[in-house]
């Protein structure tokens, strides 16, 4: 258990009722009731009432409070449903959300019954039981309020999709928040710079105050550097599909993604789809997408984040809500199950190799800092980075311009420069993990790929080293390479190292690198950083 390091924004249960009741700058409590033979959905006054009633009566497992206001003022209610609910713990985090498209009702009736299902469950459904006990759960029901209400109002639809914010130097209104996000945001496929287009995609990324809500919310997740949402649906309609990352690209494994990413996603997204009758496929297979929320969260956090579209017809009467929502009930559990490591589904060797204490193929930001100790002596150019290294060639290539796995490694100074020496280490530089709970275990392994590349200048003054650092500030070296006056290319090479001394503990990895010596070139890459489960 790990003590909160980021609160949650928070309004109080009494709050929610005097703003349900209209008060504030909430859309009035009546005159949004849907259609006759709609009134089974939920207006924005009645899910505000029932998610408040229901966090009221389960205290201690529900949470309720808002990520932020629409543009219209309206909160953006959410909750955290948990065991503990109260404390942040190292448990594995899932998000669902409902309707980015205010057209898309469905999408609120889903988050709902996700909600019931949860709260309803807990202690006497075994495995809704032991999800709880062991995930931290967050629902934002509707993403969209004021579009959501603007197209029921006055007893119609009125068949609006976007949000009702202004468009500065523009008579039009709204823009399509699932456009909005800033990850490839921009022109491509079903996406449109005219602020009259319903997939308008704002004058800017998170120019909408809904779609920077949820960012922010996001980022409010990430504790010591690393994501704590590991898996996400967001609610749409319609078609009754399953989707995973891109949106963006027709290519299926672009060099912002994995092998295994790809292999894991398709794989849990065709299992979801044989449970809920929906048609699985990645997203751009249905059309080009920019700025959407699943690529948001996968290219930015590595949230296995997908896209159900609900029902088979737009606008379904309320007598489907039971079955639509239904049908996605096991997928929906099934997920929140996977969430703890999805690699799992690829089978035995990569549930070993993947799902341990750590976890890092480098491809986002998860908690390393650079010079921790402020001794290192490398120029800033030279130093430890997280990034796409650029090859050089001195008597044979010296840094690699190619990952193990994805695109970015760590790397000591990740430019090539006007000639091989430019940007290479000159000195020493370090970098440190975030803080790592090992289980107490044994036959942990710390896992990682290497590359050690110098000239024949080089010198026994010239290292690279891997250091477990422990919680009493103990640092042991447990991986070293000096230099020698041979010319050594570069190459991926891999390390193993057991973790047994530290089971139990709080751990950080360190790696160090030292270029001893004037005038002479040395290299370090290293890739898929891992402390495996015993196996």
């Amino acid at each position: 258990m790990r003590p909160s390091r980021r609160a949650l924004p928070r309004l109080s249960v009494a709050l929610a009722v005097l703003l349900m009741a209209g008060l504030g700058a909430a859309a009035p409590a009546r005159g949004t009731e849907f259609p006759k033979g709609w009134e089974g959905y939920h207006s924005y006054t009645e899910l505000t009432t029932e998610i408040a009633q229901v966090a009221a009566a389960h205290p201690d497992i529900v949470k309720l409070f808002s990520i932020g206001q629409s543009y219209k003022g309206r909160q953006l209610w959410a909750v955290k449903v948990s065991d503990n609910v109260g404390v942040d713990e190292n448990e594995p985090e899932v998000l669902f959300d409902g309707s980015h498209h205010s057209d898309e009702h469905m999408g609120v009736e889903m988050t709902l019954h996700i909600f019931h299902w949860l709260v309803d469950g807990y202690g006497t459904d075994p495995r809704i039981t032991n999800i709880v006990n062991t995930r931290e759960i967050y629902i934002v029901f509707l993403v969209n309020p004021d579009g959501a209400e603007y197209d029921i109002h006055g007893g119609r639809y009125w068949f609006w999709r976007k949000n009702r914010q202004a468009t500065p130097g523009s008579t039009a209104i709204g823009t399509d928040l699932n456009r909005n996000y800033g990850y490839r945001w921009g022109l491509g496929g079903r996406t449109s710079s005219n602020p009259l287009a319903i997939t308008y995609h704002g004058p800017r990324p998170f120019s909408a105050p809904e779609t920077r809500a949820m960012r922010d919310f996001l980022a409010s997740r990430v504790v010591d550097g690393r994501q704590q949402i590991r898996a996400a649906i967001s609610f749409h309609e319609l078609g009754r599909l399953v989707m995973w990352p891109y949106g963006y690209t027709l290519t299926d494994i672009p060099a912002d993604m994995t092998a295994d990413d790809h292999a894991a996603l398709a794989r849990i997204g065709r299992h979801m789809a044989t449970t809920n009758g929906y048609r699985p496929e990645q997203a751009s297979d249905l059309y080009i997408t920019r700025g959407t929320t699943k690529d948001y969260e996968y290219g930015t956090y590595r949230i296995f984040a997908y896209t159900f579209e609900m029902s088979i017809k737009d606008y379904p009467d309320d007598s489907k809500i039971a079955s639509e929502t239904g049908r996605n009930r096991e997928a929906v559990l099934y997920l929140m199950e996977r969430a703890g490591c999805p690699y799992a589904v690829l089978g035995a060797a990569l549930r070993i190799a993947r799902c341990g204490a750590f976890d890092d193929d480098l491809e986002v930001a998860r908690g390393w800092t650079v010079n921790p100790d402020g001794t290192d002596t490398a120029p800033a150019a030279g130093r430890f980075a997280r990034a796409d290294p650029a090859p050089t060639s001195r008597f044979g290539s010296k840094q690699l311009g190619t990952a193990t796995s994805g695109r970015d490694v760590l790397v000591t100074g990740s430019r090539a420069g006007a000639k091989p020496t430019a940007s290479d280490l000159d000195g020493s530089s370090t970098v440190r993990s975030a803080a790592i709970d090992l289980p107490a275990t044994s036959g942990q392994h710390l896992t990682f790929r290497y590359v050690f590349a110098h000239d024949a200048a080089s010198t026994s003054a010239d290292t690279f080293k891997a250091v477990v650092e422990a919680q009493d500030g103990t640092r042991t070296e447990v991986f070293g390479l000096t230099g020698k006056p041979v010319d050594t290319d570069g190459r991926w090479r891999s390390a193993s190292i057991s973790m047994d001394p530290w089971a139990g503990q709080t751990v950080h990895l360190r790696f160090e690198a030292v270029d001893g010596g004037p005038g002479n070139l040395v290299e370090v890459e290293i890739d898929d950083v891992r402390i495996t489960q015993p196996s």
